[in-house]
């Protein structure tokens, strides 16, 4: 997620109290996802000289797999920001 040095090595992270907090996404870290977690999953990546392009949606963990909490999982948009802006 990201480019060049500002590349991290995860795609989310729990929310909380602190806001970015337990458990993390990512190779390695082996945190249970438990019922009752909200994790933000924010796949992102860097294009040099045009931007970041991904997208961030907030999940509760169930008893019957992930909820989104952010609307539709399937229907992500372009959000494009002119230069000028």
């Amino acid at each position: 997620m990201g480019l060049g040095q500002n590349k991290v090595n995860f795609v989310g992270h729990g929310i909380g109290l602190a806001i970015d907090e337990y458990p993390v996404l990512t190779e390695g870290f082996d945190l249970p996802l438990e019922e009752g977690m909200v994790i933000a999953v924010e796949p992102k990546i860097g294009i040099r000289n045009v931007g970041i392009v991904g997208v961030e949606n907030t999940y509760e963990v169930t008893a019957s797999g992930g909820k989104c909490l952010t609307g539709s999982k399937f229907n992500h948009g372009i959000v494009l920001i002119p230069e000028d802006s």
